[in-house]
């Protein structure tokens, strides 16, 4: 048995069910294609090589071919051509987590793959315009995203922001995922019920929230993207923001970039991220440690 899904503005045809996914026509012809079979332990060829993950996790990449290891509870994952998956499961895998590396690893290789750019960013559409949130673990970027939609914003995406050409050349975000992950005392704070909620499958403190409709009058997407803002957590007193011009803003949105470009794999990459730097605006916040400012950093962003 298969199943059919839209994701990031393609079809995807699984062997598992993906619940998050809105489901497909029964007739329509799929982008990806995922399928159960045989992954080797390593990549011939490789060019680049992450094996800091901890926990078991590591990727392996080479043009047009993405290996991702996980722990014993999922399996191996190898993505070919943007456009095949191949799935081996661990003997104790669980199908939630074998849904989850899906969803995030993997499918990023094979937008990469697709001439995508994919940014480590959350995606909100607010009344100034589409802007991403991207920064370290713990940076406050889904806590964020929340404090916005609770304002009337809409989410486009959580974790993962896939970026592409307009017709007109803009730059513009694909839909993503419905659902975001958030830490419960976060929540909590946001005045959000959690019961019966799933957690996250690799960081229990964490809780699966389906992303509430808006009042904006969301239109279908791509979305063109306006700015990204860089959170980030400090000894100060007083939360400040920064805009970034030149190097610093090139090495500032290089560093939001979800795992490598390879120069041989997709050429479009660095014309895509090239127009991304030159069209969209990248500010830094800065909000002290210890305190609760989502409400103060969702008004920064809502005043533009």
């Amino acid at each position: 048995m298969t199943y059919t899904y839209t994701a990031y503005s393609l079809t995807l045809r699984t062997p598992f069910p993906c619940p998050v996914l809105p489901i497909a026509p029964a007739d329509a012809a799929p982008d990806v294609t995922v399928v159960y079979g045989h992954v080797p332990m390593n990549l011939a060829g490789s060019v680049a090589v992450d094996d800091s993950w901890g926990m078991g996790y590591c990727w392996q990449a080479a043009p047009r071919r993405f290996l991702l290891l996980t722990g014993l509870r999922a399996g191996r994952f190898l993505i070919e051509d943007g456009r095949m998956v191949i799935v081996e499961r661990n003997p104790a895998a669980e199908d939630e987590m074998i849904v989850f590396h899906l969803l995030h690893s993997v499918m990023a290789a094979v937008m990469r793959q697709r001439g995508l750019l994919v940014l480590h960013a959350n995606v909100a559409f607010t009344q100034v315009g589409t802007v991403g949130m991207s920064g370290k673990s713990g940076a406050g970027k889904s806590t964020t995203l929340a404090a916005l939609l609770q304002r009337g914003c809409e989410m486009i995406a959580d974790d993962i922001a896939v970026l592409r050409f307009g017709e007109t050349g803009s730059v513009e975000v694909l839909p993503g995922l419905a659902q975001m992950y958030i830490w419960e005392d976060a929540a909590l704070r946001l005045g959000l019920n959690l019961a019966g909620l799933a957690s996250h499958p690799l960081r229990r403190r964490k809780t699966a929230v389906a992303a509430p409709a808006g009042t904006t009058g969301l239109p279908p997407g791509p979305f063109p993207l306006r700015a990204v803002y860089l959170l980030e957590c400090n000894d100060v007193e007083q939360l400040c923001m920064s805009s970034l011009t030149g190097v610093e803003k090139f090495a500032a949105l290089q560093e939001c970039v979800y795992g490598p470009m390879l120069p041989d794999e997709h050429h479009g990459q660095f014309r895509l991220f090239s127009a991304a730097v030159e069209q969209v605006a990248v500010h830094r916040i800065i909000r002290p440690e210890g305190r609760w400012t989502v409400d103060e950093v969702a008004e920064v962003i809502l005043d533009g």
